[in-house]
Protein backbone atom coordinates (compact mmCIF):
# COMPACT_ATOMS: atom_id res chain seq x y z
CA UNK A 1 0.00 0.00 0.00
CA UNK A 2 1.36 3.27 -0.97
CA UNK A 3 2.28 5.89 1.57
CA UNK A 4 -1.15 8.56 2.29
CA UNK A 5 -0.98 11.74 0.62
CA UNK A 6 0.34 14.50 2.67
CA UNK A 7 -2.22 16.38 4.66
CA UNK A 8 -3.01 20.01 3.43
CA UNK A 9 -0.57 23.13 4.52
CA UNK A 10 -2.80 25.14 6.95
CA UNK A 11 -2.03 28.85 7.22
CA UNK A 12 -0.22 29.94 10.80
CA UNK A 13 -2.55 30.92 13.55
CA UNK A 14 -1.85 34.35 14.30
CA UNK A 15 -2.77 36.11 17.66
CA UNK A 16 -4.62 39.16 17.54
CA UNK A 17 -5.69 41.65 19.62
CA UNK A 18 -8.67 43.56 19.80
CA UNK A 19 -7.84 47.19 20.49
CA UNK A 20 -10.95 48.46 21.16
CA UNK A 21 -13.60 47.15 23.82
CA UNK A 22 -16.07 44.63 22.52
CA UNK A 23 -19.09 46.92 23.95
CA UNK A 24 -18.00 49.26 21.13
CA UNK A 25 -17.13 46.48 18.64
CA UNK A 26 -20.83 45.56 19.27
CA UNK A 27 -21.88 49.26 19.00
CA UNK A 28 -21.04 50.54 15.67
CA UNK A 29 -21.22 47.00 13.53
CA UNK A 30 -22.19 48.51 10.23
CA UNK A 31 -24.97 45.70 10.39
CA UNK A 32 -28.20 46.06 12.97
CA UNK A 33 -28.16 43.46 15.84
CA UNK A 34 -30.71 42.32 18.10
CA UNK A 35 -30.49 39.83 21.32
CA UNK A 36 -33.56 38.11 22.42
CA UNK A 37 -33.74 35.82 25.48
CA UNK A 38 -35.09 32.68 25.29
CA UNK A 39 -38.23 33.38 25.24
CA UNK A 40 -38.07 36.13 22.36
CA UNK A 41 -37.67 39.24 24.12
CA UNK A 42 -35.70 41.60 22.72
CA UNK A 43 -33.05 42.14 25.66
CA UNK A 44 -30.40 44.31 23.72
CA UNK A 45 -29.93 46.69 20.74
CA UNK A 46 -26.66 48.04 18.85
CA UNK A 47 -26.99 51.95 17.23
CA UNK A 48 -27.09 50.67 13.80
CA UNK A 49 -30.11 48.69 14.73
CA UNK A 50 -31.61 51.75 16.23
CA UNK A 51 -31.09 53.47 13.50
CA UNK A 52 -32.77 51.06 10.69
CA UNK A 53 -35.56 50.60 12.79
CA UNK A 54 -36.16 53.55 15.20
CA UNK A 55 -39.54 53.88 16.80
CA UNK A 56 -40.02 50.06 15.96
CA UNK A 57 -37.69 49.11 18.65
CA UNK A 58 -39.46 51.44 21.43
CA UNK A 59 -42.35 49.45 22.74
CA UNK A 60 -42.24 48.30 26.20
CA UNK A 61 -41.76 44.12 26.61
CA UNK A 62 -40.74 44.01 22.87
CA UNK A 63 -40.38 40.35 21.43
CA UNK A 64 -39.28 38.92 17.83
CA UNK A 65 -42.72 37.86 17.10
CA UNK A 66 -43.65 41.32 17.76
CA UNK A 67 -40.77 42.88 15.43
CA UNK A 68 -40.76 40.46 12.98
CA UNK A 69 -44.01 39.04 12.45
CA UNK A 70 -43.69 35.57 13.83
CA UNK A 71 -46.65 33.14 13.60
CA UNK A 72 -48.65 36.30 11.89
CA UNK A 73 -50.65 35.19 8.77
CA UNK A 74 -48.90 36.08 5.66
CA UNK A 75 -46.00 36.84 6.78
CA UNK A 76 -42.24 34.72 5.84
CA UNK A 77 -42.35 33.53 9.67
CA UNK A 78 -46.67 32.67 9.66
CA UNK A 79 -45.05 29.07 11.21
CA UNK A 80 -42.71 29.78 13.02
CA UNK A 81 -41.11 31.62 15.54
CA UNK A 82 -37.25 32.71 14.43
CA UNK A 83 -36.29 32.89 18.15
CA UNK A 84 -37.68 29.11 18.54
CA UNK A 85 -35.65 28.11 15.17
CA UNK A 86 -32.07 29.58 16.11
CA UNK A 87 -32.25 27.97 19.41
CA UNK A 88 -33.01 24.58 17.75
CA UNK A 89 -30.46 24.85 15.08
CA UNK A 90 -26.59 24.20 15.22
CA UNK A 91 -26.06 26.41 12.49
CA UNK A 92 -27.48 29.81 11.47
CA UNK A 93 -30.56 30.31 9.79
CA UNK A 94 -30.10 31.88 6.15
CA UNK A 95 -31.25 35.12 5.78
CA UNK A 96 -34.82 35.92 5.42
CA UNK A 97 -36.26 39.36 4.43
CA UNK A 98 -39.23 40.78 6.02
CA UNK A 99 -41.25 43.90 6.36
CA UNK A 100 -41.79 45.20 9.26
CA UNK A 101 -44.82 47.76 9.94
CA UNK A 102 -44.37 51.16 11.08
CA UNK A 103 -46.30 53.96 12.78
CA UNK A 104 -46.34 55.94 9.92
CA UNK A 105 -47.52 53.47 7.51
CA UNK A 106 -44.52 52.61 5.18
CA UNK A 107 -43.02 49.26 6.23
CA UNK A 108 -39.29 48.94 6.97
CA UNK A 109 -37.72 46.03 4.57
CA UNK A 110 -34.85 44.18 6.59
CA UNK A 111 -32.97 41.00 5.70
CA UNK A 112 -32.39 39.06 9.27
CA UNK A 113 -30.42 35.45 10.03
CA UNK A 114 -29.80 34.33 13.56
CA UNK A 115 -27.81 31.88 15.55
CA UNK A 116 -27.70 30.74 19.28
CA UNK A 117 -25.54 32.00 21.75
CA UNK A 118 -23.89 28.91 23.88
CA UNK A 119 -26.32 26.11 24.79
CA UNK A 120 -30.54 25.57 24.79
CA UNK A 121 -31.15 28.02 27.80
CA UNK A 122 -28.78 30.80 26.05
CA UNK A 123 -30.09 34.16 24.21
CA UNK A 124 -30.13 34.36 20.25
CA UNK A 125 -28.26 36.96 18.77
CA UNK A 126 -30.08 38.51 15.29
CA UNK A 127 -28.20 40.56 13.02
CA UNK A 128 -30.01 42.61 10.21
CA UNK A 129 -28.96 44.68 7.28
CA UNK A 130 -31.78 47.03 4.92
CA UNK A 131 -33.58 45.66 2.28
CA UNK A 132 -35.81 46.82 -0.24
CA UNK A 133 -39.89 46.88 0.40
CA UNK A 134 -41.36 44.65 -2.54
CA UNK A 135 -38.50 42.67 -3.07
CA UNK A 136 -39.90 39.25 -3.43
CA UNK A 137 -36.47 37.38 -2.89
CA UNK A 138 -36.69 34.45 -0.02
CA UNK A 139 -40.28 35.18 0.36
CA UNK A 140 -41.17 32.76 -2.23
CA UNK A 141 -38.42 30.28 -1.92
CA UNK A 142 -40.36 27.20 -0.64
CA UNK A 143 -37.38 25.91 1.47
CA UNK A 144 -35.76 28.88 3.10
CA UNK A 145 -35.02 27.53 6.39
CA UNK A 146 -32.73 24.65 5.24
CA UNK A 147 -30.65 26.98 4.89
CA UNK A 148 -27.36 25.47 3.08
CA UNK A 149 -29.06 22.81 0.61
CA UNK A 150 -26.82 19.79 2.16
CA UNK A 151 -25.75 19.50 5.30
CA UNK A 152 -22.85 17.15 6.23
CA UNK A 153 -21.88 15.51 9.72
CA UNK A 154 -18.25 13.80 9.56
CA UNK A 155 -17.58 14.33 13.35
CA UNK A 156 -19.11 10.74 14.56
CA UNK A 157 -20.69 8.55 11.97
CA UNK A 158 -20.78 10.01 8.66
CA UNK A 159 -24.25 11.72 8.00
CA UNK A 160 -26.10 13.53 4.93
CA UNK A 161 -28.94 15.31 5.34
CA UNK A 162 -31.10 17.76 3.00
CA UNK A 163 -34.49 19.58 3.44
CA UNK A 164 -36.57 16.94 2.69
CA UNK A 165 -34.47 14.84 5.47
CA UNK A 166 -31.63 12.02 5.57
CA UNK A 167 -29.82 11.03 2.51
CA UNK A 168 -28.47 7.83 3.57
CA UNK A 169 -27.84 4.53 1.57
CA UNK A 170 -25.69 1.52 1.42
CA UNK A 171 -23.17 3.74 -1.35
CA UNK A 172 -21.61 5.92 1.78
CA UNK A 173 -19.32 2.83 2.14
CA UNK A 174 -18.92 2.39 -1.31
CA UNK A 175 -16.17 4.31 -3.71
CA UNK A 176 -18.66 7.44 -4.40
CA UNK A 177 -18.89 7.47 -0.39
CA UNK A 178 -15.06 7.26 0.26
CA UNK A 179 -14.32 9.78 -2.56
CA UNK A 180 -16.65 12.18 -0.72
CA UNK A 181 -14.89 11.23 2.87
CA UNK A 182 -11.56 11.86 1.06
CA UNK A 183 -12.83 15.35 -0.46
CA UNK A 184 -14.17 16.02 3.36
CA UNK A 185 -10.58 15.13 4.88
CA UNK A 186 -9.03 17.45 1.80
CA UNK A 187 -12.01 20.04 2.56
CA UNK A 188 -10.28 23.42 0.93
CA UNK A 189 -8.26 22.56 -1.52
CA UNK A 190 -8.50 20.76 -5.11
CA UNK A 191 -7.52 17.32 -5.31
CA UNK A 192 -6.02 15.61 -8.55
CA UNK A 193 -7.57 12.71 -10.14
CA UNK A 194 -4.27 10.68 -10.16
CA UNK A 195 -4.42 11.31 -6.02
CA UNK A 196 -7.86 9.81 -5.77
CA UNK A 197 -6.39 6.49 -7.83
CA UNK A 198 -3.49 6.35 -5.67
CA UNK A 199 -5.19 6.69 -2.58
CA UNK A 200 -9.19 4.73 -3.06
CA UNK A 201 -7.85 2.63 -5.63
CA UNK A 202 -4.10 1.33 -4.18
CA UNK A 203 -4.32 -1.96 -5.85
CA UNK A 204 -5.05 -3.10 -9.29
CA UNK A 205 -4.28 -1.07 -12.82
CA UNK A 206 -7.42 1.34 -12.15
CA UNK A 207 -7.94 3.79 -14.87
CA UNK A 208 -8.88 7.52 -14.66
CA UNK A 209 -12.08 6.57 -15.77
CA UNK A 210 -12.94 4.83 -12.36
CA UNK A 211 -12.25 7.83 -10.40
CA UNK A 212 -14.55 9.76 -12.96
CA UNK A 213 -17.36 7.34 -12.50
CA UNK A 214 -17.12 7.28 -8.88
CA UNK A 215 -17.53 11.04 -8.89
CA UNK A 216 -20.17 10.98 -11.44
CA UNK A 217 -22.35 8.44 -8.81
CA UNK A 218 -21.57 10.80 -6.20
CA UNK A 219 -22.99 13.93 -7.84
CA UNK A 220 -26.07 11.74 -8.71
CA UNK A 221 -26.90 10.54 -5.16
CA UNK A 222 -26.52 14.28 -4.10
CA UNK A 223 -28.47 15.81 -6.62
CA UNK A 224 -30.99 13.04 -7.50
CA UNK A 225 -32.82 15.65 -9.29
CA UNK A 226 -29.93 17.24 -11.34
CA UNK A 227 -30.09 17.40 -15.56
CA UNK A 228 -28.19 14.37 -16.90
CA UNK A 229 -25.39 17.01 -18.49
CA UNK A 230 -25.90 19.22 -15.69
CA UNK A 231 -23.25 20.77 -13.27
CA UNK A 232 -22.87 20.17 -9.75
CA UNK A 233 -23.97 22.30 -6.56
CA UNK A 234 -21.41 20.37 -4.36
CA UNK A 235 -18.46 18.51 -5.85
CA UNK A 236 -16.83 21.02 -8.58
CA UNK A 237 -14.29 19.76 -11.30
CA UNK A 238 -11.33 22.03 -11.57
CA UNK A 239 -7.48 22.03 -13.08
CA UNK A 240 -7.55 18.15 -13.60
CA UNK A 241 -9.14 17.28 -10.33
CA UNK A 242 -12.09 17.66 -7.65
CA UNK A 243 -13.01 20.06 -4.71
CA UNK A 244 -16.50 20.21 -2.41
CA UNK A 245 -17.87 23.61 -2.91
CA UNK A 246 -17.73 24.34 0.55
CA UNK A 247 -20.08 27.43 -0.26
CA UNK A 248 -22.89 25.66 -0.89
CA UNK A 249 -22.40 22.88 2.14
CA UNK A 250 -22.65 23.44 6.16
CA UNK A 251 -20.42 20.71 7.86
CA UNK A 252 -20.22 19.98 11.44
CA UNK A 253 -16.34 20.43 11.15
CA UNK A 254 -16.15 23.77 9.74
CA UNK A 255 -18.29 24.95 12.60
CA UNK A 256 -16.85 23.35 14.98
CA UNK A 257 -13.40 24.27 14.88
CA UNK A 258 -14.92 27.96 14.35
CA UNK A 259 -16.62 27.89 17.54
CA UNK A 260 -13.30 25.94 19.31
CA UNK A 261 -11.12 28.67 18.33
CA UNK A 262 -13.16 31.47 18.78
CA UNK A 263 -14.22 30.51 22.76
CA UNK A 264 -10.38 29.34 23.06
CA UNK A 265 -9.15 32.85 22.12
CA UNK A 266 -11.77 34.47 24.54
CA UNK A 267 -10.71 32.47 27.37
CA UNK A 268 -7.06 33.00 26.81
CA UNK A 269 -7.94 36.93 26.81
CA UNK A 270 -9.50 36.26 29.89
CA UNK A 271 -13.68 37.10 28.69
CA UNK A 272 -15.34 34.05 30.00
CA UNK A 273 -18.77 36.12 28.63
CA UNK A 274 -17.83 35.02 25.58
CA UNK A 275 -15.33 32.15 25.90
CA UNK A 276 -18.22 29.95 27.49
CA UNK A 277 -20.93 29.75 24.81
CA UNK A 278 -18.57 29.30 22.26
CA UNK A 279 -16.46 26.01 23.71
CA UNK A 280 -19.96 25.00 24.50
CA UNK A 281 -21.25 25.13 21.19
CA UNK A 282 -18.17 23.39 20.40
CA UNK A 283 -18.73 20.95 22.39
CA UNK A 284 -22.13 20.26 21.29
CA UNK A 285 -21.11 19.66 17.82
CA UNK A 286 -18.01 17.23 18.37
CA UNK A 287 -19.96 14.19 18.34
CA UNK A 288 -17.22 11.46 17.48
CA UNK A 289 -14.10 11.54 16.21
CA UNK A 290 -14.02 12.54 12.39
CA UNK A 291 -14.81 10.02 9.63
CA UNK A 292 -15.49 7.61 12.84
CA UNK A 293 -16.82 4.61 10.81
CA UNK A 294 -13.42 4.64 7.91
CA UNK A 295 -11.58 4.20 11.40
CA UNK A 296 -8.71 2.22 9.17
CA UNK A 297 -8.68 5.13 6.58
CA UNK A 298 -4.49 6.29 6.74
CA UNK A 299 -5.45 9.23 4.91
CA UNK A 300 -7.81 10.22 7.74
CA UNK A 301 -5.95 9.92 10.74
CA UNK A 302 -4.16 13.87 10.19
CA UNK A 303 -7.24 15.26 10.33
CA UNK A 304 -8.78 12.83 12.84
CA UNK A 305 -5.99 13.04 14.96
CA UNK A 306 -5.89 17.23 14.59
CA UNK A 307 -9.52 17.47 15.61
CA UNK A 308 -9.48 15.23 18.75
CA UNK A 309 -6.75 17.33 19.88
CA UNK A 310 -8.63 20.45 19.06
CA UNK A 311 -11.81 18.92 21.25
CA UNK A 312 -9.43 18.14 23.90
CA UNK A 313 -8.21 21.51 24.39
CA UNK A 314 -11.90 22.65 24.49
CA UNK A 315 -13.22 20.31 27.00
CA UNK A 316 -10.05 21.43 29.19
CA UNK A 317 -10.63 25.18 29.15
CA UNK A 318 -14.28 24.54 29.93
CA UNK A 319 -13.39 22.91 32.60
CA UNK A 320 -10.84 25.57 33.86
CA UNK A 321 -14.28 28.61 33.18
CA UNK A 322 -15.93 25.81 35.83
CA UNK A 323 -13.50 25.63 38.10
CA UNK A 324 -13.14 29.26 38.98
CA UNK A 325 -16.76 29.83 39.19
CA UNK A 326 -16.61 26.36 42.11
CA UNK A 327 -18.89 24.63 40.00
CA UNK A 328 -17.62 21.31 40.33
CA UNK A 329 -20.10 19.25 38.95
CA UNK A 330 -19.81 20.85 35.74
CA UNK A 331 -15.97 20.82 35.87
CA UNK A 332 -16.49 16.91 36.86
CA UNK A 333 -18.56 16.49 33.22
CA UNK A 334 -16.21 17.80 31.02
CA UNK A 335 -13.02 16.73 32.68
CA UNK A 336 -15.56 12.81 32.59
CA UNK A 337 -15.46 13.79 28.80
CA UNK A 338 -12.07 14.50 28.41
CA UNK A 339 -10.50 11.21 29.69
CA UNK A 340 -12.73 9.43 27.72
CA UNK A 341 -12.22 11.19 24.55
CA UNK A 342 -7.98 10.75 25.56
CA UNK A 343 -7.81 7.36 27.78
CA UNK A 344 -3.53 7.19 28.03
CA UNK A 345 -3.24 11.45 28.46
CA UNK A 346 -2.43 10.64 31.90
CA UNK A 347 -2.36 14.59 32.98
CA UNK A 348 -6.73 14.19 31.68
CA UNK A 349 -6.38 11.19 33.90
CA UNK A 350 -5.17 12.73 37.07
CA UNK A 351 -7.32 16.18 36.92
CA UNK A 352 -10.29 13.94 36.56
CA UNK A 353 -9.30 12.27 39.49
CA UNK A 354 -8.04 14.74 41.65
CA UNK A 355 -11.34 16.38 41.57
CA UNK A 356 -13.33 13.52 42.43
CA UNK A 357 -11.33 13.08 45.86
CA UNK A 358 -11.53 16.73 46.34
CA UNK A 359 -15.92 16.33 45.68
CA UNK A 360 -15.18 13.59 48.69
CA UNK A 361 -15.97 10.73 46.02
CA UNK A 362 -13.46 8.54 47.11
CA UNK A 363 -15.03 4.61 45.71
CA UNK A 364 -15.59 6.20 42.18
CA UNK A 365 -12.14 7.67 42.37
CA UNK A 366 -10.43 4.45 42.97
CA UNK A 367 -12.82 2.87 40.65
CA UNK A 368 -11.53 5.05 37.80
CA UNK A 369 -8.14 4.71 38.70
CA UNK A 370 -8.36 0.71 38.40
CA UNK A 371 -9.59 1.26 35.07
CA UNK A 372 -7.20 3.79 33.85
CA UNK A 373 -4.43 1.32 35.75
CA UNK A 374 -6.20 -1.87 33.50
CA UNK A 375 -6.07 -0.25 30.16
CA UNK A 376 -2.80 1.20 30.37
CA UNK A 377 -1.15 -2.20 31.31
CA UNK A 378 -3.09 -3.55 28.65
CA UNK A 379 -1.69 -0.82 26.03
CA UNK A 380 2.02 -0.55 27.23
CA UNK A 381 2.53 -3.49 29.71
CA UNK A 382 3.03 -1.74 32.82
CA UNK A 383 1.42 0.14 35.40
CA UNK A 384 0.50 4.20 34.80
CA UNK A 385 3.15 6.69 36.81
CA UNK A 386 -0.24 7.67 38.84
CA UNK A 387 -0.92 7.20 42.22
CA UNK A 388 -4.52 8.04 43.98
CA UNK A 389 -2.58 9.07 47.08
CA UNK A 390 -0.59 11.97 45.58
CA UNK A 391 -3.98 13.25 44.14
CA UNK A 392 -5.94 13.50 47.60
CA UNK A 393 -6.30 17.08 48.75
CA UNK A 394 -4.32 18.25 51.57
CA UNK A 395 -6.41 18.97 54.80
Amino acid sequence: MSDPPPSRPRAPERAYRVAVPYRAVFEFLPSGVLITDATGHVTGANLTSRKLLGAALERDGLRCCDLLGCRQPDTPLADHCITELARSRPEPLPDLRVDIPTREGEPISVWVTAAAIGDADAAVILQLRPGVVGDRRRRTEPHWMIGPKLKVFALGRTRLETGEGPLAGEWLSHRPGEVLKYLLAERGRVVPIDELLETLWPTGRAAATNARQAVHTLRDRLEPGRSKHGGSTFVAARRGGYELDTANLWIDVDDFEASARAGLAAAQASDPELAEPALTRATALYRGDFLADEPYAEWAFAERDRLRELSAQVLRALAQLKLATEDLEAAGEHLQRLAELEPYDLDAQRELLALMLRRGRHADAQRRFEVVRRRYRRAFGEDPDLQLAELAPER
